[in-house]
């Protein structure tokens, strides 16, 4: 249990506990403890011991316990297989962590092993384009039978982030230490020692970015929208200042350099190491704007931003996202490629949403969006089964709905396809075969679709009554059931799942029209 730093540190009563915060009046000769006449100091009074020399000799107590408790777990150790060795709690290890029987190091050797959570983790996360290292590879560094903290093996707060993914996999709860609570702490924990030395192994760039972005998006599956807003924000910033968004640029003048403008690694060796970049610039593009999406919060991507980075998959690169969103759709048709595209689309109406100014050049880059909005739907293909492909048509309805929702009063037209987007989206989820705990952006979906219907009946409501709204309402209400039923079933696995079942139950409750 985690207290308040505060209110455990400042308190009066945490202030009491250890003798009083005020100066004591002066003893009378003799007064003081046995134990302050001998050591020549101060006494708070009190006899034949005072607070204070009651506290330390509780102090020197504990130490004394802890002291045997390790004693015994070396012993048993050195008899039962290799030895753990056990360090000072605050000494820096290899990656500048503390660690103890939960650290990266201390999974090898005991259970649930670090090989199972790593293959939960990577059956889920392979190709799904939030995970950008080469799995292979990583999986063989990750079971390396070296230190935490060696080059040659992934670091310590990536392995702790994987390992966190991996319990939230397993069917059965791993047994403490090795619960999601533990590895959450040890990822944070140590990130700042791997960030530290990004100058003496530069691959940790790129795997203090692959944390992160595993951290943000365990915290948009635990429903706590603050830390992940951050974690996000924080990748993207790496990114950024890693140059990812302008790799394959066209070459430009020379221009007067900055000093504090050094890149944060040298130049991929190979290709595969190119792709890596490639594919995490994008995984970092469509998480933010899974919390753009999911919050409606700013993007921490720069509007406008220049950006030249090939899609993932393709070699083609220089203004990727401007061509893209004037029509120029041949580069980039994998999967993970139309996910990100997806997810841009959505983060460009809801910004455009947000800004809702009516210039003739915003009603003519409105009507530009919308059109490459309907044109990229018409274009995907048949998801089967490819979960990427299922949430990219999933994110492109949900954009087609929020595009046309805020005319869908005025205009009969928005309203339908505002409607057939939701339809087409609904019947698409629940037609693909969701893994459990379900991916996090399927919360949001879900009650951004449930509210299109929720709204509809409202508005029907507040109609002119009649057979054909009854039925239309009648309709409805079975729609939302269906989704209510799906986050029904998939609730149990997922925080933000649960949160979003609350609030769209809650919302459904409060239609005044009768059921």
């Amino acid at each position: 249990m985690y207290l308040n730093y505060h209110e455990s540190l400042f308190t009066p009563s945490a202030m009491d506990a250890g003798g009083s915060s005020q100066y004591t009046s002066n003893l009378a000769r003799g007064g003081a403890c046995s134990n302050c006449r001998r050591r020549k100091i101060k006494c708070d009074g009190g006899r034949p011991i005072c607070n204070q020399c009651h506290t330390a000799a509780q102090l020197q107590e504990t130490i004394a316990s802890l002291k045997t408790r390790i004693n015994e777990l070396e012993r048993v150790s050195g008899q039962s297989g290799p030895q753990v060795l056990l360090q000072q709690p605050y000494s820096p290890g290899p990656s500048g962590a503390k660690r103890g029987s939960s650290s990266p190091e201390a999974m090898s050797r005991g259970p649930p092993t670090a090989a199972k959570l790593v293959d939960r983790f990577l059956s889920r996360f392979t190709n799904n384009g939030c995970f950008f290292l080469e799995p292979l590879q990583f999986y063989d560094s990750a079971l390396a039978r070296l230190p935490s903290g060696h080059p040659d093996r992934p670091s310590p707060a990536l392995l702790s982030a994987i390992y966190l993914w991996g319990c939230v996999l397993c069917s059965t709860p791993p047994s403490p230490p090795y619960t999601e609570d533990t590895f959450l702490r040890d990822a944070l924990q140590s990130l700042p020692g791997d960030i530290s030395r990004f100058n003496q192994h530069p691959k940790l760039v790129l795997e203090t970015i692959q944390a992160e972005v595993l951290l943000s998006l365990y915290y948009l599956h635990a429903a706590i929208p603050v830390q992940g807003r951050y974690h996000a924000t924080a990748a993207a910033t790496l990114a950024l200042s890693a140059g990812l968004h302008k790799m394959r640029a066209p070459s430009s003048p020379m221009a007067p350099g900055f000093l504090l403008a050094a890149p944060l690694f040298p130049p991929a060796l190979d290709m595969r190491g190119e792709a890596e970049r490639i594919d995490a610039f994008w995984a970092v593009v469509t998480l933010n704007n899974f919390w753009v999406a999911a919050e409606g919060c700013p993007s921490a991507i720069p509007y406008g931003m220049a950006i030249d980075t090939p899609w993932p998959l393709s070699s083609q690169g220089g203004a990727t996202v401007t061509k893209f969103l004037n029509g120029d759709d041949q580069e980039g048709r994998s999967p993970v490629a139309l996910l990100t595209k997806a997810s841009i689309l959505l983060e460009r109406i809801i910004d455009s949403s947000a800004r809702n100014n009516a210039s003739p050049s915003d009603a003519a880059a409105r009507y530009a969006l919308e059109n490459r909005l309907h044109t990229f739907q018409s274009s995907l293909p048949n998801a089967m089964g490819s979960q990427p492909l299922v949430m990219a048509h999933a994110l492109t309805d949900l954009a087609i709905v929020r595009f046309h929702a805020p005319l869908a009063r005025t205009s009969e037209s928005a309203r339908n396809k505002c409607l057939t987007a939701a339809h087409r989206a609904a019947a698409g989820l629940a037609s693909a075969k969701l893994a459990q705990p379900a991916d996090p952006m399927l919360g949001p979906l879900y009650a951004a679709l449930s509210a299109v219907y929720i709204h509809e009946m409202a508005a029907l409501r507040a109609r002119a009554g009649g057979a054909q709204a009854r039925a239309q309402y009648q309709d409805l209400d079975a729609r939302v059931g269906s989704l209510v039923g799906a986050m029904t079933a998939l609730a149990p696995k997922s925080p933000v799942i649960q949160v979003c079942l609350a609030s769209t139950r809650q919302a459904y409750g409060e239609l005044p029209y009768p059921r």
